[in-house]
């Protein structure tokens, strides 16, 4: 099982000094085992909201074109890009010098660094969804299709794990240590079980509110022994 540190921290004030290490090492010795906790933000270190200026056909390569980008600095960057969708006021998610990103897509992460392409320098790269790990959030009809986050109305140099929500802890729990423990199967839950854990108050839950009307609905069991009740609402 999965589950967003950020969501359970909706529901109990953890301790601000508490490391993900310690977390992790006390929900297992207390209570179920914890086997991984990843920090989206790490993953996407050096990412950055881009807005492209200027797109001009590269002079000795037909698939590449050259981008004047503002990514947050003083002056505008120079970026070669073979992204098939590359518009002017478009913005776009760039890796700047030192980011780590999968080539194409595949194989391990590379460090982004200056380079000449074709006789013209690039100082970083504008990414598709799958050369930074996205591909699931955001898919693409090709491979040369870059991430178009205009609709996202960011500021140019925001980091992209702010400005799309991914700056989060994903805890995933061995299943089979929760078989005895229905009442975890839940952010709500574990949020309960940390508060015990840490001495923390535990906010309630909203209210839930049941609508009056229920909707135009016919249920019918086929096989009450297989299933003896079942309800729905709209």
């Amino acid at each position: 099982m999965k589950l967003s540190l950020n969501w359970i921290k909706k529901y109990v004030d953890l301790p601000e000094d508490l490391t993900m290490e310690q977390l992790s090492y006390d929900l297992t010795m207390c209570t179920v085992e914890v086997e991984d906790a990843a920090d989206l933000s790490e993953r996407l270190g050096g990412l950055v909201v881009g807005r492209i200026i200027t797109v001009e056909q590269h002079p000795d390569a037909d698939k590449l074109r050259i981008c004047t980008v503002d990514v947050g600095d003083p002056m505008p960057s120079t970026i070669v890009c073979g992204g098939i969708n590359l518009v002017p006021g478009q913005l776009t998610v760039v890796a700047k010098p030192g980011a780590m990103v999968r080539w194409h897509g595949a194989g391990d992460p590379v460090e982004i660094k200056p380079a000449k392409l074709r006789g013209i320098m690039s100082y970083g790269m504008i990414c598709s969804s799958g050369e930074i790990g996205l591909e699931d959030l955001f898919p693409v009809s090709c491979e040369a299709e870059i991430m178009d986050i205009t609709d996202f109305h960011a500021v140019p140099g925001s980091a992209v794990s702010d400005v799309l929500g991914l700056n989060d802890v994903i805890l995933e729990i061995d299943n089979k240590s929760l078989t005895n423990r229905p009442d975890l199967w839940g952010h709500y839950g574990m949020a309960r079980e940390l508060a015990a854990i840490y001495g923390c108050r535990l906010r309630p839950l909203d209210d839930t509110v049941i609508p009056d009307k229920f909707g135009d609905l016919s249920i019918v069991i086929e096989n009450p022994e297989r299933c003896p009740r079942y309800a729905a609402i709209t």
